[in-house]
């Protein structure tokens, strides 16, 4: 379920447009490892709740 979620987050990133540079950064884990996450699980809960924090952010 959080890889998936995860998967899905990920997503919204890539439609959104956003800078995969600055995510990494506010996450502090880089995007090869996300993808890791997302193939393999389980997901830090922390990942997931800062990343929906940085898309909302984003909607604004």
């Amino acid at each position: 379920m959080e890889a998936q979620e995860l998967e899905m987050l990920l997503k919204q990133v890539e439609e959104k447009g956003l800078d995969w540079a600055k995510v990494e950064e506010e996450l502090k884990v880089p995007r090869q490892l996300l993808e890791l996450y997302a193939v393999s699980g389980p997901v830090p809960s922390r990942i997931i709740n800062n990343l929906k924090k940085i898309i909302e952010q984003s909607q604004n």
